[in-house]
């Protein structure tokens, strides 16, 4: 399938690229950030204006783009859109550039969530984001892991994935009661995206090779299927399954696999009714590895080149089917 290309961008090759709900493509390096809305275009931007600034180590941006949140070595600020210091609060750890990294979230109920890696065991913190108090601190069951948070389209609930070295990952929803205690819920698998309505995610392996949609709801699985089960390409050693993964509508999810001899990866779309693929995105240009990112779940997608920094914004065509369990064994 040929998707069709909805826009286009160059972002500093060094930069890490994420979507943000209700904000648009939060763009971030060591010394400046920039949300880029659906149109990849510049709604918000600061830089760091004294060359002894801290390295920004972790970002987060509001639904609305009213403030942003910075993760420094030492302490988290919050700043407003147009780059004022709202308040700065020490998150309890000394960190540094490399591994392990901390990972910031701006909820839709005016928090802000921290994971905070640490050698005696990491940690999520919470602050109320309008003052700055210290709402609570979780202690996880991981040691300097590598985390990501997953917004649900309730803004009350937050979704953390925590992968600790190639074989273990664990997952949690984090609530909080009357901003005073924060609760986890541990999920089974290790949450990579949500639908849009937040009623489903998508597992992917970490190790297991298992790929699961799953009832938010309850975290009872829709759909299991092994990476070994996907006809052409799971059943071929010639490929391999990296985790970088997206919902990208109701019906479809997308998942990535690389050539063990090329640099180069392909995009499969699976069905989210039975993970079977649908087709093989052709994008008339070969993709990096790990280069889908999330665009919100409404039929839409990103890559990132992140060695040119090429962001582009892709949109499956109309009208696509689902697949028939027959013909699927043609693939």
């Amino acid at each position: 399938m040929r998707p069709l290309r909805i826009a286009e961008t160059v972002v500093p090759p060094s930069s890490c690229v994420e979507w943000v709900a209700g904000a648009g493509a939060l763009v971030w390096d060591r010394r400046s950030l920039r949300v880029l809305d659906p149109g990849l275009t510049v709604a918000l931007a600061w830089e760091a204006v004294s060359p002894d600034a801290d390295p920004i180590l972790a970002v987060g941006v509001a639904r609305d783009r009213s403030r942003f949140a910075l993760v420094g070595p030492r302490e988290v600020q919050v700043r407003s859109a147009d780059g004022r210091v709202q308040w700065s609060a020490e998150h309890g750890a000394a960190l540094s550039i490399g591994w392990p990294q901390p990972h910031c979230h701006l909820a839709g109920d005016g928090l802000v969530y921290m994971f905070v890696p640490d050698g005696s065991g990491d940690q999520v913190v919470v602050w109320d984001s309008a003052g700055g108090s210290e709402v609570g601190r979780h202690p996880l069951q991981t040691i300097e892991g590598g985390a990501t948070f997953v917004a649900h389209a309730d803004q009350g609930r937050v979704g953390v994935h925590i992968a600790v070295g190639p074989e273990t990952c664990l997952s949690h929803w984090l609530t909080t009661v009357d901003r005073q205690q924060i609760l986890a819920q541990t999920l089974n698998g290790c949450l990579t995206d949500l639908s849009a309505s937040g009623a489903f995610s998508l597992s992917m392996p970490h190790g297991s090779g298992w790929i699961s949609v799953r009832e938010v709801a309850d975290d009872s699985v829709r759909v299991e299927r092994h990476f070994d089960d996907i006809p052409g390409f799971g059943d071929s050693d010639d490929y391999r399954m990296y985790e970088a993964a997206v919902v990208v509508s109701d019906d479809w999810v997308m998942v990535g696999v690389a050539i063990d001899e090329g640099d180069a990866e392909q995009h499969l779309l699976l069905s989210t009714r039975t993970l079977r693929p649908q087709t093989v995105m052709d994008y008339g240009i070969d993709m990096p590895q790990n280069s889908i990112r999330s665009a919100g779940g409404h039929g839409r997608w990103m890559t990132h080149d992140a060695e040119t920094g090429v962001v582009r914004l892709w949109q499956l065509r109309e009208p696509h089917t689902d697949e028939v369990e027959g013909q699927l064994a043609l693939l």
